[in-house]
């Protein structure tokens, strides 16, 4: 990564430490911002990555910045501290699960400076951070896109530009439709058959061999079989934010089509008032979640 010798990163958490750690190795100066949670941030600083504790400070001496922030209110936050900060020639790449309109914005504030912007948020998990193997979906310029795959191609093994910039997080919110409709798909089916006394492992042996066989099959319901309910590493909350985000995009482009986005996220929120935000997603599979009228 000849181009780019130094980047900022901000939110270095479940997935942003993998992030962050392979742009360390992969040679690059890292500079982290203190993260609410401090593992992460102690075990990259042990690899060499520099700390501030305050966001202006992460742009300091820099070529640019990655974020991995938790929803698109915060990236906006954030945008309204660092954006006056950008000069020419920097970038930015948000790896957020954010809204189409919010990249927009920031790409058109930044621009004014002669700086890039490029939404790629990813598909994978923390170990997939971690290893390098996230799925990367981007949205830019046609002429940036060299620039930010030399970035995202540290952490991502598949990388995609959807169009410009916004494109990105459509693809994402519209890969999430799918992906958090099965999981809850899936934990309505499995605990439908373990209140029936149907072997929930002959059920998974013929799901794994016909159409609903998918990653998110395997990823959630073979652990679960074993009794760990943490198959999936995102939060509720987490996936509640992103079926609200595409609902609005189901609303505005396909409105007669929007019931099933806004149930699904119905369902979340009444988890959430529950007071499971903070659990995975594949805590769903558990008796106790299912929901009390």
């Amino acid at each position: 990564m000849a181009e780019v010798q130094k980047i900022g990163f901000l939110g270095a958490g479940l997935m942003g430490f993998g992030m962050a750690k392979c742009l360390l190795e992969s040679g690059v100066e890292v500079k982290v911002l203190q993260h609410r949670n401090p593992e992460p941030i102690i075990k990259l600083t042990k690899m060499g990555a520099g700390l501030v504790t305050r966001p202006k400070d992460v742009l300091l001496d820099t070529d640019g910045l990655v974020s991995c922030l938790p929803n698109a209110e915060i990236v906006d936050e954030v945008a309204e501290i660092l954006a006056p900060e950008f000069k020419t020639g920097m970038f930015w790449i948000d790896t957020t699960t954010s809204k189409p309109e919010t990249s927009k914005r920031i790409a058109d504030c930044l621009r004014e400076n002669g700086a890039i912007f490029a939404d790629a948020p990813v598909t994978g998990g923390p170990v997939q951070a971690v290893e390098g193997q996230l799925a990367s979906l981007v949205g830019c310029n046609q002429e940036d896109y060299h620039l930010v795959v030399s970035i995202i191609g540290v952490y991502s093994n598949v990388m995609r530009r959807f169009g410009g910039v916004g494109s990105g997080n459509i693809a994402k919110l519209l890969n999430n439709l799918v992906s958090q409709g099965m999981t809850i798909l899936l934990a309505d089916a499995f605990l439908c058959a373990e209140r029936k006394g149907i072997d929930r492992q002959a059920l998974y042996d013929v799901m794994s061999a016909g159409s609903v066989r998918s990653y998110t099959l395997e990823k959630i319901i073979k652990p679960y079989l074993s009794g760990d309910y943490d198959g999936s590493k995102f939060t509720i909350e987490n996936s509640l934010k992103d079926l609200r985000y595409v609902n609005e995009l189901m609303v505005e482009n396909l409105p007669g089509h929007a019931d099933l986005s806004e149930y699904l996220a119905h369902r979340l929120a009444k988890q959430v008032e529950q007071g499971r935000g903070n659990s995975f997603v594949s805590n769903l599979l558990m008796q106790d979640y299912i929901l009390r009228s």
